[in-house]
């Protein structure tokens, strides 16, 4: 194994970690009430689209990692760490680019 290869259930709890914190974000940017323009809402819109599709793709990459048996995980480590790295990224990508008007509803 090496140096930095995570266990199974190290990059599961990782993974659970981070879904946890953008579904919090996702719900409170979902609950915001907005006294906006159209304008303004149709981007919130777009956003939690935008951040629900990643944020299943994350979840799915989870469930591959929690599902893969544990006598062929030093095989499939790697691959599931990078999936998850780049589902998460992705996510947080989105979050990243958000407009600054959805930001500014989070200030």
């Amino acid at each position: 194994m090496t140096k930095n290869a995570m266990t199974k259930e190290e990059l599961l709890s990782k993974a659970q970690d981070s879904i946890d914190k953008q579904e919090a974000k996702l719900k409170s940017l979902k609950e915001k009430r907005v006294d906006e323009s159209q304008k303004a809402i149709d981007h919130v819109r777009a956003a939690i689209d935008d951040l629900e599709e990643k944020l299943a793709h994350a979840k799915a990459k989870a469930k591959d990692i929690e599902e893969a048996a544990d006598d062929t995980w030093d095989d499939m480590k790697e691959s599931l760490e990078s999936g998850w790295n780049e589902a998460s990224s992705k996510l947080e990508e989105s979050w990243n680019s958000l407009t600054s008007t959805v930001k500014s509803f989070f200030s």
